[in-house]
Formats: structure tokens, C-alpha cells, sequence
């Protein structure tokens, strides 16, 4: 009857259901079955440490790089958010270019204590915050970058640290290292993210060979007893990967615990000053028993703390020096120019100004140096993306990882040419929004290329098409 629901013959039903849903259990497995197995990592894959150096796959493994701090978890851009996938690909390509084999990214490690954070409360666990860190860390192994991350920090940043479990404990900060809940409170968190499966690789980031090694803080200042009780809880979870002591300078009774891989010290004017002298001490504090690992430095010469040139010699000949990475790489926004970060320490490729782009050129000559390479010819640029045009006349394109400057084309017939060259002199990314030439009239079509530091073109953007401005 009209209006009436009608219900099929029950048991033919049932018996077409279960048809139907054998199938499709069927369909399903040979899909899972089809698929190409995910390549499990060897034990070769990883770097080792032996004695006073690292190695990888039996050869010397020595490294230069850069600190992006920012890779799991952003604040410069519109406030406390995710990095967008441009920003992750641009920056860890603009340190290849530079000749990074090496990246130390805080937020990939550290994350903890508010919404966006692998862990906002004690025993919660966002796992949306792994989105950022599994791209990124997909993104380096793509690239052949490792990474070095920190599991805690010292300070009172957007992205957390060790007071946070004292927090959430309402105990003093102090007892980060003393008490024995918070210490398996922060012990599970590391649980948390080391048994972490990325769906882009299907490996967990303990058997992840990107990474380079775990390293127990950032500048922090723990007993050794911490340091031994943290570093070995690591060794016990994951076999795999080198272990870092964060402690701020070579800590020389760490230097004896079978779990601690590599030991730490910064040359940013605060504590260390960038200088040879000031190396050299940490050097010999660590000499014979394990590798340095200068993992932030003060590229700048800004700030007091010594001269770029003397330091990375010193680094370079200091053979027990394992690797270094300055502070910090920025790379481009997501509608034009960089990304800006006003701590004094940002450094954009190829640089801002002359001095600027003579330090980037010093620290890639390094990081082909310390491993025993020619510096190699610059990589083309990436391919550039126009993204407005203003009624007032600007052009805005977001930049190309390699580039140094930019050729803007324009055509007033359509978007097959006849193009002509706008642009005279050297626009950069600092020049982003650009004022155009007037002569438009109605509509007129823009394409724009970026040429590296030798005068070689990549490929143009899109064509884009403008109404009258």
C-alpha cells in the first residue's frame, strides 16, 4: 500500500546480506594483500655512534644543518598555529639547498600543554597533532635530511616544556627532575610518541631511521641521575636510535652512562659565546668519551658572541665534533615574502642583505666542508605561485625555495604571449607585493619565474589573469 514501508522477504535478506558482506570482506583483504609492503628499515639504516664519532652504513657521518624549530607546531604566522604544508616543503628544501643533511626541530618532539599539543593535559593525547610532525618528518626523509629531536625544554614556550607536568601536578618546577609521578608522567609521553604509527609511512617513530636521535631537552639542567633514568627508559622503548643529553654544556658525568649517545652545548652569546676558544672547551670536556653536538649556534655575528668564520673552522677541525646546526632557518610565507621571527637570530636564503647573504654562503661552504665535499653548483628554483593582484597595482607571488630573484612577465593579448619582461633589476622576495608598471588597460595576463644565485631560471608559475587594477 502506498505510503507503507516495505520490508523484504526476511531470510532471503539475510542470506543476500551475508553474501554481500563476504564479498566485501573479500574485496577488502586482497586490497590490503595488493599493496606494496612497506620496506622495513635495517639496523644500517640508522646512524651508531662509535666510540667519539657517528657513522652510518660503516663510513664517518659527519653533518651541518639548521635548527626549524617550528616544523610540528608554528607561532609565526597568524598566531599559535600548524604550519601549512608550502611552509614545511619550502624550509627543509632551503636547507637542502644549503647543504643541510641534518635538522634539530623542537616541535616535533616537544608538545605539550595546550590545544594543539600532542598532550594539552596530563594523560590526554591529541593525536590531530601528528598530522604536522608526520608530514614533516615524510618530507625529510624524502629530501634525506635526519632529524634531532627534543622531548622537553627548559623554557616557557607556545609549544610547552618541563613545567608542564610539574603543572599538572601542582608541584614546584624543580621537581621536574626529582619526583617520581612526574617523572612517569613524562615517561609516558615519550612512550606516546615514540610508538606513534605515521600513516604516511606505516612506521612507527621509533623504528623511523629519519631520525637522527632523541635528545632528552633543550637546555635543560638535570642530575645525572635524570639524565641516566630518561636516556635509558628511551633505550628500552626503542633499540634504534642515538640519544642526546640536553643538558646546556657537556655534563662529563653523562658522559659515562651507556645510554647517552652524543652530548650538547649552544654558542649563542648567552651561555657559550660563538668562539673557537669557548668550542675548544667543550671539546675537551667530551674528548675520547663521546661525540659534540653543537646543535644551536649564533650564525649572525650580531650578538657579541664571536666570529662566524673562526667558529665554523674550529668546528670543521674538531674531528669529535659530530655535527652543528645555527639558529634558526625561516622560509617563505604563504602569500609572499618570508616568514618574519624577531629574536635577532632569522635567517632566510639567500639572505636579506649582503652581509647576510655572505653568512648563508660561509655556512653552506661548511656543510659541504665538514663532510668532505665540493660546494656544488646552486639547484634551480622551485616553481613560484602568483597569489594577487591588488586594484592598486601590486603583484604578489609566493616565493620559490633556491631563488634569488624574480623575473615578472606580462601579456596584454592572452596567456599565450606575446610576454614582456616587467622587471628591471633585482626583485626579491623582500620587494613582495610588487608595484607593476601601468599600461594594462582591460585585462592582462602575469606569469612569474625565480632565477638562483648564478642567473639560472626554473620554471614559470601559472598564468594569472587580472581585470583592469
Amino acid at each position: 500500500m502506498e505510503g507503507l514501508l516495505m520490508v523484504p522477504d526476511a531470510p532471503r535478506f539475510q542470506r543476500r546480506h551475508r553474501t554481500m558482506r563476504r564479498t566485501l570482506l573479500l574485496l577488502v583483504a586482497l586490497t590490503i594483500l595488493s599493496r606494496p609492503a612497506i620496506p622495513q628499515a635495517s639496523r644500517d639504516d640508522f646512524v651508531h655512534r662509535d666510540g667519539s664519532h657517528l657513522t652510518l652504513h660503516g663510513q664517518l657521518f659527519r653533518f651541518a644543518g639548521a635548527n626549524i624549530y617550528w616544523l610540528g607546531l608554528d607561532e609565526n604566522v597568524d598566531g599559535v598555529r600548524y604550519p601549512t604544508k608550502f611552509r614545511t616543503d619550502d624550509a627543509l628544501q632551503t636547507a637542502k639547498e644549503m647543504g643541510a643533511t641534518v635538522v634539530r626541530a623542537h616541535t616535533l618532539g616537544i608538545s605539550t600543554g595546550n590545544s594543539l599539543s600532542i598532550e594539552p593535559a596530563r594523560n590526554q593525547f591529541n593525536d590531530r597533532a601528528f598530522v604536522p610532525i608526520d608530514y614533516a618528518i615524510a618530507e625529510a626523509a624524502r629530501l634525506g635530511i635526519r632529524l634531532i629531536i627534543p622531548l622537553t625544554d627548559n623554557y616557557h614556550y607556545y609549544s610547552g616544556g618541563k613545567h608542564n607536568f610539574t603543572d599538572w601536578e601542582h608541584l614546584p618546577e624543580n621537581e621536574f627532575f626529582t619526583n617520581a609521578s612526574v617523572i612517569g608522567d613524562f615517561e609516558t609521553y615519550i612512550q606516546h610518541l615514540l610508538n606513534h604509527v605515521s600513516p604516511i609511512t606505516g612506521i612507527a617513530l621509533k623504528d623511523d631511521p629519519t631520525i637522527l636521535a632523541w635528545e632528552t631537552g633543550n637546555e635543560i639542567y638535570p642530575p645525572t641521575t635524570w639524565t641516566a633514568t630518561i636516556a635509558g627508559y628511551l633505550k628500552s622503548i626503542d633499540k634504534n636510535h642515538l640519544v642526546v643529553d640536553g643538558h646546556y654544556g657537556v655534563d662529563e658525568a653523562a658522559l659515562s652512562l651507556a645510554d647517552i649517545d652524543l652530548c650538547s652545548a649552544h654558542f649563542n652569546g648567552t651561555v657559550f659565546k660563538m668562539t673557537a676558544e669557548a668550542l675548544n672547551r667543550q671539546v675537551i670536556r667530551a674528548a675520547g668519551k663521546r661525540p659534540l653536538l653543537v646543535g644551536e649556534f649564533d650564525w649572525s655575528n650580531r650578538h657579541g658572541s664571536g666570529n662566524l668564520i673562526e667558529f665554523l673552522s674550529a668546528t670543521r677541525n674538531a674531528t669529535s665534533v659530530a655535527g652543528a646546526t645555527y639558529w634558526s632557518l625561516f622560509g617563505h610565507n604563504d602569500r609572499s615574502g618570508y616568514v618574519q621571527h624577531l629574536d635577532g637570530f632569522t635567517l632566510h636564503y639567500p639572505g636579506d642583505t649582503l652581509e647576510m647573504r655572505s653568512e648563508v654562503s660561509q655556512l653552506r661552504t661548511f656543510a659541504f666542508e665538514i663532510r668532505g665535499l665540493n660546494v656544488p653548483p646552486y639547484g634551480i628554483p622551485e616553481v613560484p605561485e602568483i597569489t594577487g593582484i591588488a586594484r592598486a597595482g601590486f603583484i604578489a607571488w609566493r616565493g620559490a625555495a633556491n631563488a634569488s630573484t624574480y623575473q615578472v612577465e606580462r601579456s596584454l593579448i592572452g596567456p599565450s604571449g606575446p610576454w614582456v619582461v616587467l622587471t628591471t633589476g633585482s626583485v626579491t622576495d623582500n620587494d613582495t607585493p610588487w608595484k607593476l608598471p601601468s599600461g594594462a588597460g582591460h585585462s592582462a595576463w602575469y606569469r612569474v619565474k625565480g632565477a638562483n644565485l648564478s642567473g639560472q631560471f626554473g620554471p614559470y608559475s601559472l598564468v594569472y589573469v587580472s581585470d583592469s587594477h
